[in-house]
């Protein structure tokens, strides 16, 4: 029977506390931000972040995504618990996620994200489209903003870099077969980035 729960009489925290501890596939929605579902399994649930490992259509573990816990509107067991469990079993996948992930703020997630993976996803709120993802490599994250050098879909560099308000982050992601293929083309890039540009919400 599929749980749904809108955290009225209960809070979020303590539902995806659960489906973490019982490794119940769960599906994610966050009104006004995201028209779709985020699928996975809960990894980690802090006073303020979820770190969830995404599953694709293709039943397989792909990649990381952090959301802010306030951002939760939804969530719900996977109402094909049962093929999603048989399915990740068939295929030989096993979760296997990053031990001591910190969740105290963005700058630490995306750090911690950094040292994992060579580009990270950062997706940022947009009035008109929920989220626009930029894709790069971390430079920094000072206590105000983080600074990414992106790539862009043709898996170019772009010269310089950008600064990203943490205000305006919706979720950070890393590690999908996407974002890896992307930097694979691309390569490193060559020299330092330009000086950082502040970014814009308005997708390029």
């Amino acid at each position: 029977m599929t749980n749904i729960v809108k955290f009225k009489a209960r809070g979020p925290r303590a539902y995806l506390r659960e489906a973490q501890e019982q490794r119940i596939p769960v599906r994610v929605k966050r009104e006004g931000i995201d028209p779709g579902w985020v699928h996975g399994m809960i990894v980690d649930v802090s006073a303020d972040f979820v770190l969830i490992a995404e599953i694709s259509d293709s039943m397989r573990y792909d990649g990381y995504l952090v959301i802010a816990l306030g951002d939760v509107s939804h969530a719900e067991e996977d109402p094909s618990r049962e093929f999603v469990d048989k399915a990740l079993a068939l295929n030989g996948e096993t979760l296997n996620p990053p031990a001591g992930f910190p969740l105290d703020n963005w700058a630490s997630v995306a750090r911690a994200a950094a040292a994992l993976a060579p580009v990270i996803s950062v997706n940022m709120l947009d009035e008109e489209t929920g989220e626009a993802s930029y894709i790069g490599k971390l430079e920094n994250a000072g206590p105000e903003v983080l600074t990414l050098r992106e790539i862009d879909p043709n898996a170019r560099w772009y010269p310089d870099a950008g600064d990203y308000e943490y205000d305006d982050i919706g979720s950070i992601g890393f590690g999908t077969s996407y974002m890896y293929t992307l930097y694979r083309v691309a390569g490193e890039p060559s020299g330092p980035p330009q000086e950082p540009r502040l970014h814009s919400t308005d997708p390029r």
